[in-house]
């Protein structure tokens, strides 16, 4: 095998009512193609790391765009998770891949657990980097704020790329504000850029985060991301139902006078797919998770033991083949720990 370094290209491939940008490595090579998703606010710049690793022994490598960011089209239409699982397996048949290894992170990874559980047959290992399914919990949450209209309008127009320097690069939280107008806790002071971004990198999702983005961004939470509360029910036949909570309620919720936190309902999980709950995708399937959600969920230490807090048991529930991994790092998993994801997965193409 050749000791050089793959290099990485831009490819544009066109997809009914799509085109779709990716960042490619090795798309001649014969072995098990693998398919990367990015989540918010990045683009597919923060697999780049992954790419040429996977290429070198032998995987044509994929990083796309998702609908609405970076160098893919973004034609501003309304979106669910099933339109957006859909573009990713369009943007697969187009190239006529099979047998996918499907990697997501954050957002990226709502889209491909959707892809894979409606699709095993195309998606055969899927790869979770700090990412859930379909249940998430009141202690992150921006995905309720961006349901309260306007007010994410109003702060991406005024803070786009602050929210982008702030988040990814470490400069002075106190510019975004508090609550309402954002949901975000604020760390006052500036930080030093972290060690796995350059300020390319950081310039690089700051420019790429432009307007039509943000509305994108917009549409994913609301819309694609629909909240359901979980009530038990015995006369229901899996033993619970599910009630969908409106705008109107989750901004009742984040509004609430005594704080968001204080509101009934923020006690609860809550499931963005319950169409998807008694699916199981039983191909190897792995998860990757920082030292910051084991700080809010103490239980996914001890995956893939079930451990009855809902948010911890969706892998259990979702993988009966999970390889559960603790990387000592925070959210943006590709780019801090690259070398433990690179492993990882190249040990899942083995499974």
């Amino acid at each position: 095998m050749s000791t050089t370094t793959p290099s990485i290209e831009s490819v544009f491939v066109d997809t009914p009512g799509l085109r779709i940008h990716a960042l490619a490595a090795r798309t001649d090579r014969p072995g098990t193609p693998v398919v990367l998703l990015h989540g918010f606010p990045q683009t597919s710049h923060c697999f780049r790391h992954q790419l040429p690793v996977l290429a070198a022994e032998g995987h044509p490598a994929y990083a796309m765009d998702t609908r609405g960011y970076g160098r893919t089209e973004k034609p501003g239409t309304r979106v669910s998770r099933a339109m957006l699982a859909a573009d990713v397996v369009a943007f697969c048949q187009a190239l006529g891949l099979a047998d996918v290894l499907l990697v997501g992170h954050d957002w990226g990874g709502l889209i491909a657990f959707k892809a894979a559980i409606d699709r095993p047959d195309l998606f055969t290992r899927l790869a979770l980097l700090d990412s859930n399914t379909t249940v998430i919990t009141p202690d992150i949450t921006h995905p309720y704020w961006f349901k309260v209209e306007p007010l994410p309008e109003a702060f991406l127009a005024a803070h786009a790329r602050d929210m982008v320097e702030v988040r990814l690069g470490g400069r002075d939280g106190t510019i975004l504000g508090g609550r309402p107008g954002n949901p975000w806790a604020v760390k006052t002071g500036t930080r030093p850029l972290p060690a796995h971004l350059t300020e390319a990198d950081l310039a690089h999702y700051a420019d790429s985060f432009d307007e039509a983005s943000q509305q994108a961004a917009i549409q994913y939470y609301r819309y694609a991301m629909p909240i359901h509360r979980i009530v038990a029910d015995p006369a229901a036949p899996s033993g619970e139902r599910y009630v969908p909570l409106s705008e109107r309620e989750i901004a009742s919720m984040w509004l609430h006078p005594d704080g968001f936190e204080q509101h009934p309902f923020a006690s609860e999980a809550h499931d963005i797919g319950p169409e998807d709950r008694q699916k199981v995708y039983d191909r190897p399937a792995l998860f990757v998770f920082g030292n910051q959600q084991v700080a809010r969920f103490p239980e996914l230490a001890e995956l893939p033991k079930p451990s009855g807090h809902p948010f911890v048991d969706q892998y259990v529930r979702y993988f009966p083949d999970l390889r559960a991994v603790q990387a000592d790092c925070g959210h943006y998993v590709p780019e801090e720990v690259p070398d433990l994801v690179n492993a990882e997965l190249l040990a899942l193409l083995d499974r």
